[in-house]
């Protein structure tokens, strides 16, 4: 059992990413993707609303 550094849960070996020097992510899957790929998600939906905005005003 690892406890996440994030949510504090502890959790089995298998829910946490293994690399490939055979260490495993400190973090895990769960807290991994709210905290990178959620927020590069909105970011991109952020710059792409910017986008459309600018693109308004040029016209």
């Amino acid at each position: 059992m690892i406890t996440c550094k994030h949510c504090g849960r502890e959790l089995s070996e298998e829910q946490f990413e293994l690399y490939p020097s055979g260490t495993r992510r400190r973090v895990c899957r769960h807290c991994h993707y709210v905290l990178h790929s959620r927020q590069a998600w909105r970011k991109w939906i952020m710059h792409q609303r910017a986008r459309v905005v600018v693109g308004k005003l040029r016209k």
